[in-house]
């Protein structure tokens, strides 16, 4: 088996259990949201933030951004995706409460791996490293509508002043 078969078949597993997530307790809220992350971020299926959050999500960013349509948040990632093609993701810790059957609270802390190698909002790539830099912590909430397991609210704070600093000249040795 190459690497590709085996990226696919880890593509399907995590496919399979988003699709069919049977959430019940904190663990299974758990592992779905390590899950949509992997499949969002490290192998780039950003078109499956349409299946996770609800289309008038309310999604902030540092710096007083707010996002109130899922299409922003593609966008955003997307343009994140381009910037780090090599992008992945490092799971640190997520934090669940159970707010009844079909609400839960979710902390998610993360590292993001990977190499300024696309063209981001601030110029060219300048091959700079995330390294163990990059932390981005998130506050969302969870809900069941229609049957479906979605992302209605998210604050998400990453780490603005080293992104910026790998994808411009200024110096990462700080």
């Amino acid at each position: 088996m190459d690497t590709t078969d085996i990226f696919a078949a880890e593509i399907q597993k995590l496919n399979d259990r988003v699709d069919h997530a049977d959430i019940r307790c904190a663990d299974d809220a758990r592992q779905f949201i390590k899950d949509i992350t992997k499949l969002i971020y490290d192998y780039k299926m950003i078109g499956r933030i349409y299946d996770f959050y609800t289309e008038d999500v309310e999604y902030h960013k540092q710096n007083k951004v707010v996002f109130t349509s899922v299409e922003d948040v593609v966008r955003n990632v997307a343009e994140f995706s381009a910037a780090f093609p090599n992008l992945r993701t490092h799971i640190e810790n997520v934090i669940v409460y159970k707010v009844n059957d079909d609400f839960y609270k979710v902390s998610k802390r993360l590292h993001y791996w990977g190499n300024n190698y696309g063209t981001s909002k601030y110029g060219p790539p300048t091959g700079k490293s995330l390294a163990n830099n990059c932390l981005s912590m998130s506050l969302l909430h969870l809900k069941r509508i229609d049957g479906q397991w979605k992302i209605t609210f998210e604050i998400n704070n990453d780490s603005e002043l080293w992104l910026k600093r790998v994808q411009t000249s200024a110096p990462t040795d700080s």
